[in-house]
């Protein structure tokens, strides 16, 4: 009886692991970034008092790149 062996498989065809084009990581890393940055603002912005512009700006920020981020994966997968 063959046993196979997971980790000699070979990877799945048509399966992107980075996004196309030439800036593709740059701009991928510098959305995450903005998004952990803007987050951590808020949430800055929620233990200090501040007012409620910051929040929405944050929060404005926030679904920006979270928008960005899944256009971004969804167009990839096509």
């Amino acid at each position: 009886m063959t046993h196979t062996n997971p980790s000699h498989l070979a990877p799945a065809s048509g399966r992107r692991t980075a996004p196309a084009g030439g800036d593709g990581g740059v701009a991928h890393t510098l959305l995450w970034s903005v998004l952990v940055v803007s987050v951590l603002g808020n949430t800055v912005a929620s233990y200090t008092g501040a007012g409620i512009g910051v929040h929405l700006a944050a929060g404005a920020v926030t679904a920006l790149c979270a928008t960005l981020l899944l256009v971004r994966r969804v167009r990839g997968r096509r």
